[in-house]
């Protein structure tokens, strides 16, 4: 029998394919998208991407940045909820568990930070250069330098479009207001007036990226184009003035908007809110206390009782029984900053245009 007659990686059913591949690891994933052009398509495809977020629910990843001036690099890691450390808060991990990412934007010699993030798909920027870069095809498009007060990346699931929001300013008219591009067609659509200023990068969940507000918990949907608003929990913070004085986070845990929150009194004690059912006031639940210092942002529900906590740019074991907390320590080169989130859809494919 011929080769050309003996495919057998063609006569593999896709569904059989997208459970082999969607418990591989993304290094091995990426390695997979050269076995043939049936892989490719199938590895590629965005369906596959959600796929493989939900088909080990054990394990999940978590990204790390550094850039000492010669451009921005990333480090993958990828994790098990059964993860455990030493006495000494080491933690070894294999060398399919982790994959380093340069984007290769030519730097030269600039310090890059990333402004926002959503699936593996990053807003990077120096003073005078803006790109967007899919970490793990390496993939990026320059974006026309412009002058904005705030941006946020984000992702329409139903169209599988990414788009930007930029928040500007009008020196005229002394008002502040919002554009929108979708990646691909190049044109800023406007929205008028922005009702908030986004600080630092939003929480991404179901198509809407997240901020707290003085009142409230604002959502930008990348659908509809537009900004509303999710109610705070109750009844502690009937009165928005006990909102307003409390240090508050927004996260994902669990698959759930996630709001911490600290009186900045001297007490240690953070209470973890976690909203339920999503946009309804009545699903906020105060599940968890932490105590620990007043940054510290929930990530992910361990096993034995522990909680994946990030304070300070670090990341703790925390154990809700003891209220001990342990600092990992990941053997990934010196990479300290981690600037995504867990449990993000891994895009494998590529930008359709450039902008």
């Amino acid at each position: 029998m011929s080769v050309k007659e003996y495919q057998p990686f063609l006569e593999m059913p896709s569904s059989l394919l997208w459970e082999i591949l969607g418990r591989v690891p993304i290094k091995t994933c990426l390695a997979c998208k050269l076995v043939c052009k049936e892989w490719y398509r199938n590895v590629i495809s965005p369906e596959f991407s959600s796929f493989r977020r939900h088909c080990i629910p054990s394990r999940f990843t978590i990204v790390f940045h550094e850039d000492r001036g010669c451009g921005p690099t990333f480090n993958f890691v990828e994790i098990e909820k059964t993860l455990d450390v030493d006495a000494s808060g080491n933690c070894t991990l294999g060398i399919h568990d982790q994959m380093m990412v340069d984007p290769k934007i030519g730097s030269n010699g600039k310090y890059w930070y990333v402004r926002s993030h959503c699936n593996g798909v990053c807003f990077l920027s120096t003073k005078n250069d803006n790109f967007i870069c899919n970490l793990l095809t390496g993939q990026h498009v320059y974006l026309q330098n412009q002058y904005f007060c705030g941006s946020e990346l984000g992702y329409c699931p139903v169209l599988g479009q990414f788009k930007l929001l930029i928040l500007l300013w009008d020196k005229r008219k002394k008002f502040q207001f919002a554009k929108i591009q979708t990646l691909g067609n190049g044109e800023w659509k406007s929205l008028g007036n922005a009702p908030l200023n986004i600080m630092q990068a939003g929480c991404f969940l179901n198509g809407s990226s997240h901020w707290c507000g003085d009142n409230c918990i604002w959502f930008f949907h990348f659908g509809e184009e537009k900004f509303s608003q999710i109610p705070i929990p109750s009844p502690d913070f009937d009165v928005p003035k006990t909102f307003k004085k409390k240090t508050k986070t927004l996260s994902i845990f669990d698959s759930c908007l996630c709001l911490s929150c600290f009186t900045g009194s001297g007490c240690v004690k953070i209470d973890i809110w976690i909203m339920k059912e999503y946009g309804v006031k009545e699903s906020w639940v105060r599940q968890l206390v932490i105590v620990h210092d007043a940054w510290s942002v929930p990530l992910m529900p361990m096993d034995n009782g522990k909680i994946l906590i990030e304070s300070g740019n670090q990341l703790y074991l925390y154990d809700l029984e003891s209220h001990v907390s342990k600092r990992v320590n990941f053997n990934h080169n010196g990479y300290q900053r981690v600037v995504l989130p867990v449990g993000f859809d891994a895009r494998f494919s590529r930008f359709d245009k450039f902008i």
